[in-house]
């Protein structure tokens, strides 16, 4: 999860009547985690959600706490968007690489301090992770524009085109970038496949940006700069709106005066930035339902604009006023959630049940379940738990890119680590491993949890069980052994494991699993190219079985724990 400092200093500024440990404690009910205190350098280092980038800096968490301690309430004000006579020209090469570019310009009287330099750098990271999805969906230039000379060209070049980068005193390649910078290395998959690659360049032909990969030199930003050009360049308009509109509030809250620019291209001309709010409507009926409380419609306007949300309420329908930066909010739970945190977290107390509930029986898989962990357990496995959202570059590094057509994605995902809904559970085990290359060998896991694949246009999910293990000597014949033991001792059965071949294993070193001639899973030595994307310098062997066919194919009356 991202972090973020917090001056303590300004916590007591914003409150002065408040003691600071109080102002802390509240924290946590806008969704934050302390992270740690280090009264020395006096800041709190925050963790946030990524689905909150406006939580990328002090000045965004500030204002929240300005919302729930009640000295700025409902959606902050933008007034004073001021057109500039700036424009962007993009030119049409740019159409198949990276087709969307939005700016704004910034200015005020005094020069940027170190430390607001900071925020803005680390906030430009965290978006570029988060909303950007590591560059690849969207990237952020920031400028100094006194050394700008408009109108700008965001067009292309290839890839023998030199200028100075960020932070070098000589020329380089877009080649030599690319192939021999580290952050070229990092990024370069971005721009795969394209021999025309996007710059933005000013009328002196300087190269602001060579985007998404490293600002130019000559508009490096400093400790004497008054006046920012903010551009993000992206594949889609919603990804470069969201993040330019969390840096124009964040702009604003230093003093800066923001004005648009005009983008011009062939098919039309925009102005930018869009900072329009979102309009939801919400039943308040329903807010309460789903809270558990019987707010009346002045406490539910209360609860919402101490979220920093506007509200009025006509004939039990709540209008909501989500201002642009909160690109969280997108349907009626996330207002409901708003009106949570508003009404006070801490104000829920915990009761018991009405008496009409009696206490239940264990479920027939939940007994099931414990009995697999009971065994594995004892055969010396550890379990391990992974959410049923991954990253699309996990699954990638398992399936060698060929995934199947029934996998399920996030749509506008707002992080690159949950962007698919797994079909798997060995992507998940083989990220464990590989997140754990510094302990000791062997190591054996084991998962039991959902995977998820669309048949007949409906997302099916069912249990799964994954086991593996990693070691120099893991290979087919012991992790088969763990299988005909588990099969053994907790259904009293007998598997048969025909030879089965597919990408992710070692031919000849794989197999189905059949129960009573009925398939179940399969199992396997990991190819070594799987090996190899997920940094792993030891062999592994694992075995998936589908949970919810295999309790299918037994007849349940024979096992005797149940």
């Amino acid at each position: 999860m991202p972090v973020v400092n917090v001056r303590l200093s300004s916590l007591t500024k914003l409150l002065p009547t408040q003691p600071l440990s109080e102002i802390l404690e509240k924290l946590p009910y806008v969704g934050l985690d302390i992270e740690g205190i280090d009264e020395k350098e006096g800041i709190v280092k925050v963790e946030f959600n990524p689905n909150r980038p406006d939580f990328a800096s002090e000045n965004g968490i500030l204002r929240a706490l300005k919302g729930l301690f009640e000295i700025e309430t409902g959606s902050p004000k933008f007034e004073g968007l001021m057109e500039s006579e700036h424009n962007i020209e993009i030119d049409k090469s740019v159409t198949k690489i990276r087709p969307i570019i939005y700016g704004l310009i910034a200015k005020r009287e005094q020069p940027l301090s170190e430390y607001e330099i900071s925020q803005l750098i680390s906030m430009q990271e965290d978006l570029h992770n988060g909303v950007g999805r590591k560059r690849k969906k969207a990237s952020i230039g920031i400028h100094d524009l006194k050394c700008i000379e408009f109108p700008l060209n965001y067009t292309t070049a290839s890839k023998d085109f030199a200028f100075i980068p960020l932070d070098k005193q000589n020329k380089f390649t877009l080649q030599d970038i690319l192939s021999n910078f580290d952050i070229g290395k990092t990024y370069s998959h971005i721009l795969e496949g394209h021999n025309l690659l996007p710059i933005l360049v000013d009328s002196q032909n300087n190269v602001l940006s060579f985007p998404p990969i490293i600002n130019g030199n000559t508009t490096k930003v400093s400790s004497n700069t008054r006046s920012l050009l903010i551009e993000v360049t992206a594949l889609t308009t919603k990804s470069a709106q969201d993040i330019l509109s969390v840096i124009a509030f964040e702009l604003k809250d230093m003093g800066f005066k923001i004005y648009s620019i005009k983008i011009n291209s062939n098919s039309e001309s925009i102005i930018s930035p869009l900072l329009e709010p979102l309009q939801i409507t919400v039943n308040t009926n329903y807010i309460n339902k789903i809270l558990g409380l019987d707010l009346s419609n002045e406490e539910l306007i209360n609860c919402i604009e101490k979220s920093r949300i506007s509200g009025k309420i006509t004939n039990y329908e709540m209008e909501c006023t989500v201002p642009s930066y909160r690109i969280d909010i997108v349907n009626p739970i996330d207002i409901s959630e708003e009106v949570a945190i508003g009404y006070g977290i801490y104000r829920y107390t915990a009761s018991s049940p009405p008496n009409i509930y009696q206490y239940g029986k264990k479920n027939i898989n939940s007994k099931i379940f414990n009995n697999i962990r009971e065994i594995l357990i004892g055969l010396g496995f550890i379990e391990i738990i992974n959410t049923d959202i991954i990253s699309s570059k996990t699954m990638d590094n398992f399936f060698l890119n060929n995934i199947e057509d029934n996998l399920i994605t996030i749509n506008d995902a707002q992080s690159s680590e949950m962007e698919v809904l797994r079909n798997s559970l060995n992507p998940s085990i083989m990220s464990t491993l590989a997140k754990n290359i510094h302990e000791k060998y062997p190591q054996k896991l084991f998962e039991i949890g959902k995977t998820f694949k669309i048949k007949n246009s409906e997302i099916k999910e069912e249990w799964s069980l994954g086991v593996a293990i990693a070691h120099n000597h893991a290979d087919y014949t012991q992790i088969k052994s763990v299988l005909e033991s588990l099969v053994k001792y907790c259904f009293y059965k007998k598997i048969a494991t025909p030879i089965y071949n597919t990408s992710y294993y070692i031919n000849g070193h794989s197999a189905k699993i059949l129960l009573d001639e009925y398939e179940i899973g399969d199992i396997g030595q990991i190819h070594p190219q799987i090996l190899e994307n997920f940094k792993l310098r030891t062999l592994v062997s694992i075995f998936q079985i589908n949970l919810d066919k295999l309790m299918k194919s037994l007849n349940l009356n024979e096992i005797k724990y149940l």
